[in-house]
């Protein structure tokens, strides 16, 4: 049994009540599951159903999760689905915020806290390639994993920035239909799959992190639109990190209001009696404790801003006029050239294609110029020009926009698959020389290139590589 300290345990006695917390004790002779999402940006729930390689059940809160036993532990990061970005390992309680952020087609969203990127990939499946996600986490190192976790996703309409909230709210005032703060906590849902957070708790605890979190709802406030919509979530049972800190926030700013969340398995609400004199709103929040639901534990809070204006924004999401004359049209032409058979011609509706130095870029009509950003990922890489055009395994990637139509079909209980991941030459049945794109079961996962004699020289990232 994991020893938890003795004023965590009374806190939990209060929200819990007697029997609810022996309960919840008792939770803690059990291993965690894993578990993953799908990514609907790749695959839909139809299809994945048949080809699922792992026994499975689903998560009530998210359709398109998926809990399974520990014997796929170790096998759900090897298999070539998840280098093909099928989907997303996500403990389950974590796939609630994305969930229930009501995402509509064109949505401008920000992900204000958004590494390791669970919930940036989900809200890109959402937005489907319409709209604009920035994705955003105060750490450039974290920010660079996200991104990679973007990338493996296929999401190409992404601005990835590495900035604390207070830097992005000038550039982004009232900018965002949509937002979504998972934010930092003392991380009291995570004590019995890491209990190495327990030390961090009794350091630091709840009221160190409260005011983190103050200090980010504020900017993030800033940054959403008049009727926008805001998930506020912690993987925390504290009150002072929840419903006191909603209960702070909407005394602060009247204009936020709470909105219910559809009722799920495994659902427990929020404590008004617990916060302070807070109003009755508060039950519409959402707990997941690990003896009631399928997961570790998470809280998460619907709000939504007033619109006192009470009309559409209408949007002009074309290019500048300044873009919009002949150097500019001679550039496009010349990069689309370059791209032609790699990229949808379709794709140039939503993208434009940027060439800085010697990489090319598709970037979202929706992209913001911003200066003095740390930006880690501004669209899509499509490649780079050296001799000729090299395409980028980002591009592979994202089926939505890439085109290429010479491919190399492998199976998933193809050998020659891992060797691909790893980074091996491998033989090939054609004497076809140039660019192949490298399937698993019709999903890309890369490019080869063929010398003609039967030899795929790998060209799979070598940073992306199974070990």
């Amino acid at each position: 049994m994991i020893a938890l300290p003795d004023k965590y345990c009374e806190n939990m006695k209060i929200l819990l009540k007697e029997d609810g917390f022996n309960s919840y004790m008792e939770s803690f002779t059990e291993k965690p599951r894993p578990a993953f999402r799908i990514n609907t940006l790749k695959t839909d729930l139809q299809t994945w159903k048949k080809i699922c390689p792992f026994n499975t059940e689903t998560v009530p809160w998210c359709e398109k999760g998926f809990i399974t036993g520990t014997e796929a532990r170790a096998l759900l990061p090897k298999h070539p689905y998840y280098f093909a970005g099928l989907y997303y390992i996500q403990e389950p309680s974590a796939m609630l915020p994305a969930s229930v952020l009501p995402i509509e087609k064109g949505d401008r969203v920000l992900d204000l806290c958004a590494a390791p990127g669970g919930k940036a990939v989900e809200i890109a499946a959402k937005l489907n390639g319409s709209g604009l996600l920035v994705a955003n986490d105060i750490s450039v190192s974290r920010a660079m994993a996200l991104a990679k976790n973007l990338q493996m996703a296929g999401a190409s309409n992404v601005m990835v920035t590495a900035e604390p909230p207070e830097r992005l709210t000038p550039c982004f005032k009232e900018y965002f239909d949509k937002i979504i703060l998972d934010v930092p906590c003392s991380g009291e849902g995570m004590f019995r799959r890491e209990p190495e957070i327990i030390k961090n708790w009794i350091d630091k605890g709840p009221v160190y992190y409260s005011r983190i979190q103050k200090d980010i709802l504020r900017e993030a406030y800033h940054m959403l639109k008049p009727g926008g919509s805001l998930v506020y979530s912690t993987c925390t049972f504290s009150v002072q990190e929840d419903e006191q800190m909603i209960q702070w926030f909407i005394r602060q700013y009247n204009d936020m209001e709470i909105c219910s969340i559809p009722h799920k398995e495994g659902f427990s609400y929020g404590r008004p009696d617990l916060s302070g004199g807070g109003s009755s709103e508060l039950k519409k929040c959402i707990r997941i404790f690990p003896h009631i639901a399928k997961g570790e534990g998470h809280f998460a809070v619907l709000l939504h801003k007033k619109n006192p204006y009470k009309y559409a924004e209408t949007t002009d999401n074309s290019i500048s006029e300044k873009f919009n004359n002949d150097k500019w049209r001679k550039e496009q032409y010349e990069i689309k050239t370059m791209l032609k058979g790699f990229v949808h011609e379709k794709c140039y509706e939503k993208y434009y294609p940027v060439k800085k130095k010697n990489t090319i870029y598709l970037m979202p009509n929706e992209t913001v110029c911003i200066k003095n950003l740390r930006i880690v990922q501004n669209g899509l890489i499509a490649g780079e020009v050296k001799k000729l055009f090299e395409p980028s395994i980002q591009l592979a990637l994202s089926a939505q926009i890439c085109s290429y139509q010479n491919k190399l079909a492998l199976s998933s209980a193809d050998i020659d698959v891992i060797k691909y991941l790893k980074g091996e030459t491998i033989n090939i049945a054609t004497d076809y020389k140039g660019w192949l794109l490298v399937t698993v079961d019709g999903f890309p996962l890369g490019w080869g290139k063929a010398d003609g004699q039967g030899k795929l020289k790998n060209k799979y990232y070598a940073g992306w590589r199974m070990m």
